[in-house]
């Protein structure tokens, strides 16, 4: 005579499979998460290997702008290929080649800057440079900050976003 109460054979054995299921499946489940955070930990071991930062973005009066180089950041300032930057911000450039000097003007502005070399003007007076414009693979790279609030305009870095606004100062 067959039962299905809990105390019979036939009750036992199903109480005892679904308790080894359960048990199979919990040994499942655990081996799974601790899988998960072993596989977690290499990244986790190692904040100082940060991720290569991409190069930030920047945006002239709300405009993105395509340099024709990446920007790169030296000691914690962005340097912008020349050309781009002073286009952007609709500056006249003359470059020296034998002299490797960079002047720029726009309005009544004037910047005058020399590849590798750490001090500048701006009309005149003279300004030290924490990175000086450089020469990478044929492209002058100067740095963007000095260069946009020399020519009057307002410079923000966004971190969050890794972008760099540059806004010119309306004329009142």
């Amino acid at each position: 005579m067959k039962t299905d109460s809990p105390y019979s054979e036939e009750g036992i054995i199903m109480k005892f499979d679904s308790f080894k299921q359960k048990k199979v499946a919990g040994a499942l489940l655990a081996g799974l998460l601790l899988t998960g955070a072993v596989a977690a930990l290499p990244a986790q071991a190692k904040p100082a290997e940060a991720k290569k930062k991409e190069a930030p973005g920047v945006l002239v009066n709300g405009f993105k702008q395509t340099l024709p180089r990446e920007p790169i950041v030296t000691d914690g300032r962005t340097l912008v290929p020349l050309r781009g930057i002073f286009e952007a911000l609709d500056a006249n450039v003359e470059w020296d080649q034998y002299e490797q000097t960079i002047k720029a003007t726009k309005g009544t502005n004037t910047i005058t800057l020399q590849v590798n070399k750490t001090k500048a003007k701006v009309n005149e007076m003279e300004v030290e440079l924490s990175v000086p414009a450089q020469n990478m693979s044929g492209t002058t790279m100067v740095p963007l900050r000095f260069i946009a609030e020399a020519l009057g305009a307002y410079c923000v870095y966004y971190p969050d976003q890794n972008i760099i606004l540059i806004n010119e100062k309306k004329e009142q």
